[in-house]
């Protein structure tokens, strides 16, 4: 993947190419950013300017044999880890490798909860074992295929178990010559301190509105501007999401949480309970894009009743809503609607039973907004 392929980040893209034409290549380096902000776009295309064979001034040139076999993730020299779900007789990436890469050149932005629903393996958790970094140790041990340098991707390394994550520490001290780590991560606090200590952090912030509206507009040309940009606010930088709010169509969105959220207000319980067996209906996607944009909308209540106005993005129809809902909110119930979402969604991601998860989540709402 290369640099122009990158959304956004023009700065961040100068100062990785400034270092690598200027020779200072670290060994290790940990790419942190939240969902949909493009951290494993961009240590891809870090990995391919580092393996290109006839670099340009601002991105890999796109067509030396390093590059066409880096744009289907078959450079003999870049190695890739990552989570899997283990068995009796597979506990290793390479069974998974192929589906992994076609995930990954499928939605580059790819995240962790679109590789679990991939590989289609229930409720099992994803995880990086002892296996996992012995094969790392493996690959490393092996001389560079173009006598370049040997690139090891690992993305969420936050999900190694502890002793695999020790036995990388290993590695990550006295790495083999010309061995580049790219440790791909969402959440660093849940990485190792030994390991941070050894990585040089590589920051990737969330998308601006701008340039995620215009990805938006890319990829749905159909959008208008200010509609890609009020996905993109709501978004808050995250690109998967705003992909999900255009692709299912947030004004949808906006009316079946107003309604659902209205007759809990009311104690309509027979409208909000058919509405929730209406929810159980759609797929768990929908659902969880559901309780996400309430979370949204619940968020810019609250700042709207903490007279933080400046802060509210919201327009039309949102506007109104939140001007009236959040006149309903107070010190004893803004946290316990936030909680019961977040709970909601943790739940549905774990394949709860919609309906009765839905009921609930109405009854609890009925409970917070008239208690």
């Amino acid at each position: 993947m290369q640099f122009s392929r990158v959304i956004g980040h023009a700065a961040l893209k100068a100062k990785l190419i400034g270092n690598l034409r200027e020779g200072r290549v670290p060994h290790a380096q940990l790419f942190v950013g939240p969902r949909g902000s493009g951290n494993l776009p961009m240590a891809m295309a870090y990995a391919q300017y580092l393996l290109c064979e006839d670099q340009g001034q601002a991105d890999a040139c796109g067509t030396c044999p390093s590059c066409l076999q880096m744009a289907k993730l078959e450079h003999p020299d870049l190695h890739l880890a990552f989570p899997i779900f283990f068995t009796e007789k597979v506990k290793s990436c390479d069974p998974f490798t192929g589906d992994w890469r076609t995930a990954v050149l499928a939605e580059p932005y790819l995240d962790i909860a679109q590789w679990r629903d991939l590989l289609e393996s229930e409720n099992k958790q994803l995880r990086m074992g002892v296996d996992i970094a012995q094969e790392i140790q493996r690959k490393l041990s092996l001389k560079s295929f173009r006598g370049g340098h040997k690139v090891m991707l690992v993305w969420m390394p936050e999900l190694m178990d502890p002793v695999a994550a020790n036995k990388l520490l290993k590695v990550l001290e006295e790495p083999e010559p010309n061995t580049v780590f790219l440790l791909v991560a969402n959440d660093a606090e849940q990485l190792l301190a030994t390991i941070l200590s050894r990585a040089q952090l590589v920051k990737v912030p969330a998308l601006p509105a701008d340039e995620l509206a215009d990805a938006l507009r890319e990829r749905f040309p159909e959008l208008g501007i200010t509609e890609a940009m009020a996905i993109a606010a709501r978004s808050e930088g995250d690109l998967l999401e705003a992909v999900d709010m255009a692709g299912k169509g947030e004004e949808a969105l906006f009316v079946f949480f107003r309604d659902w959220l209205r007759a809990c207000y009311r104690r309509e319980v027979v409208a909000a309970v058919e509405m929730g067996e209406g929810f159980a209906k759609f797929g768990r996607e929908w659902q969880k894009s559901l309780v996400r944009y309430g979370l949204y909308m619940m968020r810019q209540c609250a700042l709207q009743w903490m007279k933080a106005d400046a802060l509210v993005r919201v327009v039309g129809q949102e506007q109104e809503f939140v001007s009236n809902f959040s006149k309903l909110l107070n010190e004893r119930n803004a946290e316990g609607i936030r909680q019961e979402l977040e709970s909601a969604h943790v739940h549905i991601e774990r394949n709860a039973n919609p309906k009765v998860l839905f009921m609930d989540l109405s009854y609890r709402m009925m409970g917070l907004l008239r208690g």
